[in-house]
């Protein structure tokens, strides 16, 4: 068995640590939060990574974001974490 990847990313100032919850995960999570026009769903996509690789800090949710911009660069080393 392999140990879990991590990973500390800063965005907006604040920092937050990843576990990478497996690939079969991510790739169910990306396919689960597209719309039928094979586009992302931010929101929920962003929020399960919040809930589900998120290590700390806990609780954080999508309006914790200070603006759209943060919360894009939040995704974007996510799934290059990912």
């Amino acid at each position: 068995m392999t140990e879990k990847k991590t990973e500390k990313i800063t965005v907006g100032g604040k920092e937050f640590a990843l576990q990478h919850p497996g690939l079969k995960w991510a790739l169910d999570h990306d396919y689960a939060c597209r719309d039928r026009d094979n586009k992302i769903k931010t929101s929920d996509f962003v929020q399960g990574i919040l809930d589900h690789v998120v290590v700390q800090p806990k609780g954080f949710k999508i309006d914790d974001f200070s603006s759209l911009a943060e919360l894009q660069d939040f995704q974007e080393k996510v799934q290059s974490f990912l």
